[in-house]
C-alpha cells in the first residue's frame, strides 16, 4: 500500500505524439508545483537527424492531457533532451536550439510570450536566475554519442584538449560569456592528481578528453563536472571508469578532484555531493585538493546504478528508479528508518539499454508532493506524475 496516486498526464503513443522531461537533475517543475515543462517527439529508437525537431512546451499537472506549445528545438538528445528547465523564481523557461549551425539557448517568458536568445546553449542554471553555465555540446555529440547535439560546429575534434574551450559561465540577462574552465587546465590538474604511473598512462593513450554533466551548488558559488576521456580510432573503447569528477567555484577558482569513475553526481548541499562510483551510491564532502568520502547510502538497497534524487529540504528521504531493464520499479528510501518502498511500477521498456533506452529520470517537485516521471509503459514515451498530498 502506499500513499502515492499515479496518473498519466500525456498522451498520443498510437498517434506517434511522444513526450519526455529533458532530465532527472534539472528543474522540469516550476516554483508552485503545478506546470512542469518538457519536449514532444513524433518518432523514437533512431538517432536525431539535423533537421528533426522537438516541440517545446507546458503541461499542468492539474489538469492532465492539457499541453501548451511554447517553442521548438533542433538541439537535443534522448537522454537528456533540450535541457529544457524553468529559470527559479521566474516565469521563465530556458532551453537549447540550433541557429546558423550554432547551438544557443532561448528564454520564453510565459506571461508575455516573448522568446529571446542566448549566444550560447545552457546546461545548468543559478539558483539566483543570474546566469547559466555552458559545455560544447558538439564536441559532447562527437566524443559521447546520445549526450550532445547532432548538426552542430565547432566540436574541436583535432584538440585533444582545448585552451579555447571548456566550461563557460552566461549571463542570462545581457547574454554575456566568459570561459571559466577550460579542458586545457582541467586536464592539466588532473595529471597533477593522478600520480606518476597515471600520467604515464594518460600521455600514452592520448586522450581525446570533453566536458559533460554540469552542475552548480545550492548556492550558486560552485560546480561540479565531469571530465571524461577516451581513446579515438577504431580501438577507441570507452567506459565508466574512464572519467572523474571535479569541483570549481563560479568564478574559475579553486579548483578540485572530488573522485573518479563517477556517475550521477548531484548535490546533496553546498558542501556535499552523492554519487554513484563502482560498487554502490556515496556521499562525499567536497574539499580541496580532492573529495573525501563520507559515507555509503542505503548499502543494500541502491547495490546498482540508478537515478537517485533527494526530496527537497531532505537529507533522509530519496526517491530512486530500477534501470535498465524492462520492468522498472520506483521506489522511496527513508534513512532515518533504513526502509525502502515501491510506490509504482512500470513496464514496457524495451529496449532497455542502449543509446534509444527511455528511463524514468524521477522528478520530485519543489513542495515535494509530486514526482514526474517519464515512461514506455502505454507504448511511447509519455509523462507520468506520482502525487501524495501527505507528503512532508
Amino acid at each position: 500500500m502506499t500513499d502515492w496516486q499515479l496518473e498519466q498526464l500525456t498522451e498520443g503513443s498510437a498517434e506517434r505524439r511522444f513526450h519526455a522531461h529533458s532530465y532527472y537533475d534539472i528543474r522540469v517543475f516550476d516554483s508552485t508545483s503545478r506546470y512542469v515543462v518538457a519536449y514532444r517527439t513524433s518518432f523514437v529508437e533512431r538517432t536525431p537527424l539535423i533537421d528533426d525537431r522537438v516541440d517545446i512546451g507546458i503541461v499542468d499537472t492539474d489538469d492532465a492531457g492539457c499541453w501548451t506549445t511554447i517553442g521548438e528545438s533542433r538541439a537535443w538528445s534522448w537522454q537528456q533532451g533540450p535541457m529544457a528547465q524553468w529559470i527559479p523564481g521566474r516565469q521563465e523557461v530556458i532551453w537549447n536550439d540550433r541557429e546558423n549551425g550554432r547551438f544557443v539557448a532561448r528564454v520564453h517568458d510565459v506571461a508575455s510570450g516573448h522568446t529571446r536568445t542566448l549566444p550560447r546553449p545552457v546546461y545548468a542554471v543559478d539558483p539566483e536566475a543570474g546566469f547559466g553555465l555552458s559545455l560544447n555540446m558538439a564536441r559532447l555529440d562527437a566524443l559521447r554519442p546520445g549526450y550532445g547535439y547532432v548538426g552542430g560546429r565547432g566540436a574541436q575534434l583535432r584538440r585533444r584538449r582545448s585552451r579555447s574551450d571548456g566550461v563557460w559561465r552566461c549571463d542570462l540577462a545581457s547574454g554575456d560569456t566568459r570561459l571559466i574552465l577550460t579542458l586545457d587546465r582541467a586536464v592539466r590538474f588532473l595529471y597533477t592528481q593522478l600520480g606518476w604511473r597515471g600520467y604515464i598512462r594518460h600521455l600514452r593513450a592520448r586522450y581525446s578528453y570533453w566536458f559533460n554533466h554540469v552542475k552548480l551548488s545550492p548556492d550558486g558559488q560552485r560546480f561540479t563536472v565531469k571530465l571524461r576521456f577516451r581513446r579515438r580510432g577504431p580501438n577507441g573503447q570507452w567506459n565508466d571508469r574512464m572519467g572523474v569528477s571535479l569541483t570549481c567555484g563560479v568564478d574559475g577558482r579553486d579548483l578540485r578532484l572530488l573522485t573518479d569513475a563517477t556517475s550521477h553526481v548531484i548535490w546533496l548541499d553546498n558542501e556535499h555531493l552523492y554519487l554513484w562510483r563502482i560498487d554502490g551510491f556515496y556521499l562525499y564532502r567536497d574539499q580541496a585538493p580532492r573529495g573525501e568520502r563520507v559515507r555509503q547510502i542505503a548499502a543494500g538497497t541502491l547495490g546498482k546504478n540508478a537515478h537517485v534524487r533527494y526530496f527537497p529540504d531532505s537529507a533522509e528521504r530519496f526517491v530512486f528508479d530500477t534501470p535498465y531493464q524492462q520492468t522498472i520499479d520506483l521506489l522511496t528510501y527513508d534513512e532515518s528508518e533504513g526502509v525502502s518502498s515501491r510506490i509504482a511500477q512500470f513496464g514496457n521498456h524495451r529496449p532497455e539499454a542502449g543509446p534509444y533506452r527511455c528511463d524514468l529520470h524521477p522528478c520530485p517537485s519543489p513542495d515535494g508532493h509530486k514526482i514526474l516521471v517519464t515512461s514506455l509503459q502505454d507504448g511511447g514515451r509519455q509523462l507520468y506524475l506520482l502525487r501524495n498530498d501527505a507528503a512532508a
